[in-house]
């Protein structure tokens, strides 16, 4: 933590390091800390390592607004956050990058997203969106090993498993625009993605709870898309069907 400070200061506060070399040693202090906390075993130190990873790119900026920059270092610390999630149960890590993660890219957003940027912030809300069901399902998956899988449903992290869609789905509405058709299809890929998780699920011991709680999200997505994509008339048709 001291360390990171320093960094910090000596680049914002006194003009001692230029932007690269402090953002570089940021990443380096970040990587050690998830390296040592792992080996460990020490939640506390992995959460020092990177709430000061997603922090850095805010601290340490050049002003330049490079979106593409900015996203691809939030998708290298999300994988990394993914690597540990396949090691250890660690949900305040988990809730520390999805936290920093949506709520800077919303910011983000808010303030610069312009149409023509769709093509280059797209793929990167797609890729943080499958991160964090996939963190969800790692944490049920590592929870369920630690305990006897026959004496409970599983484990659930309600906040990863519904917050993800409520805060992602959102913000594609908002990037897709009047795109009704486009977020339409949108609605039904992620109803098809947590149907097909679901069913999987349900196929594993001590994990119906998650899967109840994906085939649940499945048939809301899906009822979603109906109105999006057809008139009322064939939407009260879908629905009574």
């Amino acid at each position: 933590g001291v360390l990171l400070l320093t960094v910090f200061a000596a680049f914002r506060l006194y003009g001692l390091l230029p932007a690269g070399i402090a953002f570089g040693l940021v990443l380096v202090l970040v990587a050690g800390a998830a390296a040592l906390a792992v080996l460990q075993n020490n939640l506390w130190l992995a959460l020092l390592g990177f709430v000061g990873g997603y922090l850095a790119p805010v601290l340490i900026s050049s002003g330049s607004g490079n979106h593409v920059a900015l996203f691809s270092y939030y998708a290298l610390l999300n994988a990394a956050v993914f690597a540990v999630a396949w090691k250890k149960p660690w949900r305040a890590l988990n809730l520390v990058g999805f936290v920093f993660t949506f709520v800077v890219g919303t910011l983000w957003g808010a303030k610069y997203y312009r149409p023509e940027h769709f093509t280059t912030v797209e793929p990167f809300l797609i890729l943080f969106f499958l991160f964090y069901v996939g963190i969800a399902v790692l944490y049920a998956l590592r929870g369920t090993r630690e305990e006897d899988a026959n004496s409970r449903n599983g484990f659930v992290d309600g906040t990863l498993v519904f917050g993800t869609p409520l805060i992602a789905f959102p913000l594609q509405a908002a990037l897709l625009g009047d795109n009704r058709m486009g977020l339409a299809y949108s609605a039904l890929a992620v109803a098809l993605l947590y149907a097909l998780l679901g069913i999987w699920l349900f196929r594993r011991r001590g994990l119906a709870l998650l899967g109840q709680s994906f085939a649940a999200l499945a048939i809301g997505f899906a009822t979603l898309a109906v109105p999006l994509a057809l008139s009322a008339r064939l939407t009260s048709a879908s629905w009574a069907l």
